[in-house]
């Protein structure tokens, strides 16, 4: 069994710390152009490119901290009852004005 901090192909370590085995290519990606502004730490050693356990993990965590809670999704009803209370308030401010 590796130890947290011992190297690992990129592939395996993400298997090993994640539970999913993503493609070489998407890994790869991770390394050089990042997620969410956000690169996976690896070292070349030869020709191959290695990580740690703690280090996909590390990656993991940052870049889910950057995902921003999605917007409340409104029904089509719930959308039309919001554009008739704006075009309401509108129609006030524009009376009260003029």
């Amino acid at each position: 069994m590796h130890a947290q901090n011992d190297l690992l192909p990129l592939v395996e370590a993400v298997l090993k710390a994640t539970g999913h085995r993503p493609h070489l290519s998407t890994v790869i990606r991770w390394r050089t152009r990042g997620s969410r502004g956000i690169r996976l730490d690896a070292s070349l050693i030869g020709s191959r490119w290695f990580t740690t356990i703690e280090k996909v993990r590390a990656f993991v965590e940052a870049t889910n901290r950057t995902i921003e809670p999605a917007a409340p999704i409104s029904t089509p009803r719930q959308a039309v009852q919001a554009a008739e209370r704006s075009a309401k308030q509108l129609a006030k401010r524009l009376g009260t004005a003029s």
